[in-house]
């Protein structure tokens, strides 16, 4: 009992005008498989009443009898109950007899030895088995063609040498025809596989079935043209030839999307282009006037300071130190307009040898401030080297600038975590308020405007690092220091031992 309701066991139809080999068969058949219900058949009334009723769900037939015929008596079960597997259990046959009953749809062909009784029960599992799996295959195919049909996918089976064997109506529409005839005369790319041998495509067969997907462009009969997406598969159908199913999609909008997509893609990079070699340009423009106004500011500072009044040298000052910068903020914005236009391919780079050479294009604050810089076991990556020293030297140039009463003490580290390295350049400055953490890789953030800077120092930092799929982030407290994080895959990279410091007025390194 399952659910309250009886689950009786199969109706076997045991054919055998044979009345011993009957009884041995319905024997075997009653030992191993108790729950089977046995109708024994002996003349052709008989048969003819339970063909009529259909009440059986297999057949086991002798293949010749006195008053039929086995291709006969198959060709009766075939048309009135095709679904019904036939199993045929004969004392003798031909082999061409076996062939065409086979062919014919036969679950099974036994003979009647001691092999063939103790094969029997399972033959009959399996053919009911198989049977059961072909009537929930039919009973699914009408869903799975609607639900084909209303995704407008198109689906048709051909043979190795383009014949159509069988398609459905969304293919119709895709190719823009009425009837499978004109589907005939669209001019379809010929079949991915090509014949080689059935040896050769049943070896694909054998390696978990063959699949092949591409796009190819399509001519209407109409005149006008479609993409369409064909995903083939090779395989073996009900009677053992190879034939081909393809799936049919249209991917036009998908195609016409992708070509948009790389046209703005091309006009972004011309764009940027056309941006750098402005940069480019505006910035020689812009600093020589600069530099101009600056030197002649020096010139009247030095010609005429002595004679101009307090109001008029706070005048040139400011104009002086506007003009400083100015030039500044112009440098700064070309080297960040050329972070993407300038960007080298990545190298293996040992950090510690990049410590080393920000800390000494930093040489004279180092030493004004009396900066001590530490390092410990930094790792080699792959990276921009040029970039990768900017990104320390802005990080270390921060450090000394906003530095507290106390010399600046710096300390660079790095750790692995999972896939990446995660960096930490730590400092004893006056810190940062959390709320600022994330305004600070802000362009022209400044949170100290009487200090000199541009504001563009660490929105360069943010940039390098997202160039090299990193992340960038502080930590800090007002008055307790500031720690800059940031992370660079790790990419087969290595981590070097030792540490060393590096503080004025000379420079060490490990």
């Amino acid at each position: 009992m399952e659910g309250g309701i009886l689950n009786p066991g199969p109706r076997i139809l045991l054919l055998d005008e044979n009345a011993q080999d009957r009884a041995l068969a319905a024997t075997v058949l009653s030992r191993h498989l108790p729950e089977a219900r046995l109708e024994e058949i002996e003349h052709a009334a008989d048969f003819a009443r339970a063909l009529g009723g259909g009440h059986f769900d297999i057949l086991i037939s002798e293949f010749n009898l006195s008053w039929s015929e086995g291709d006969k008596l198959l060709g009766a079960v075939r048309n009135s109950h095709p679904e019904i597997p036939v199993l045929i259990f004969c004392a003798s046959a031909e082999v061409r007899e076996v062939v065409e009953a086979m062919k014919g749809g036969v679950a099974d062909f036994l003979f009647k030895t001691s092999t063939g009784y103790l094969r029997l029960p399972q033959a009959v599992e399996e053919a009911l088995d198989l049977a059961r799996q072909r009537r929930l295959v039919a009973r699914s195919e009408p869903w799975l063609q609607t639900l084909l049909d209303r995704a407008n996918v198109g689906v048709f089976r051909s043979t190795l040498d383009e014949r159509l064997i069988e398609s459905n109506p969304a293919l119709l529409r895709l190719l823009g025809v009425n009837s499978v005839h004109e589907a005939l005369n669209v001019d379809l790319p010929a079949p991915y596989f090509r014949s080689e041998g059935r040896d050769g495509l049943l070896a694909r067969l054998s390696e978990q079935g063959e699949l092949q997907s591409r796009e190819v462009e399509v001519r209407r009969p109409d005149g006008t043209t479609v993409w369409l997406s064909l995903t083939e598969i090779l395989l073996l159908d009900v009677d053992g030839d190879i034939v081909i199913d393809v799936l049919v999609q249209d991917v036009s909008h998908h195609r016409k999307g992708r070509a948009d997509l790389q046209s703005r893609v091309e006009d972004l990079e011309r764009t940027n282009a056309r941006l750098g070699e402005f940069a480019s340009i505006a910035s020689h423009e812009l600093q020589e006037p600069l530099r101009m106004v600056e030197k002649y500011g020096d010139l009247v500072a030095e010609d005429r300071g002595a004679k101009l009044t307090k109001d008029q040298r706070e005048a040139l000052d400011f104009v002086r130190g506007g003009a400083r910068r100015m030039r500044n903020l112009v440098e700064d914005l070309l080297q960040f307009s050329r972070l993407e236009t300038e960007a080298r391919a990545f190298e293996a780079c040992d950090c510690n040898s990049l410590v080393e050479e920000a800390a000494n294009n930093l040489l004279a604050a180092v030493e004004e401030s009396g900066a001590r810089i530490e390092r410990e076991g930094l790792p080699t990556v792959l990276g921009d080297r040029a970039q990768l020293v900017q990104l320390l030297q802005n990080l270390l140039a921060n450090a000394v600038k906003f530095r507290g009463e106390a010399s600046p003490e710096i300390h660079i580290s790095a750790k692995r975590k999972d896939d990446e390295w995660v960096f930490s350049v730590e400092d004893n400055g006056i810190g940062i308020d959390p709320k600022h953490s994330q305004e600070i890789f802000k362009l022209f953030h400044r949170l100290q405007p009487e200090l000199p800077g541009t504001g563009i120092g660490l929105a360069l930092c943010h940039q390098i690092v997202e160039r090299h799929g990193g992340r960038i982030w502080v930590e800090s407290r007002p008055g307790q220091g500031s720690t800059f994080l940031f992370t660079l895959p790790e990419r087969g990279t290595q981590a070097a031992p030792g540490s060393a410091a590096i503080g004025a007025p000379e420079l060490s390194g490990s």
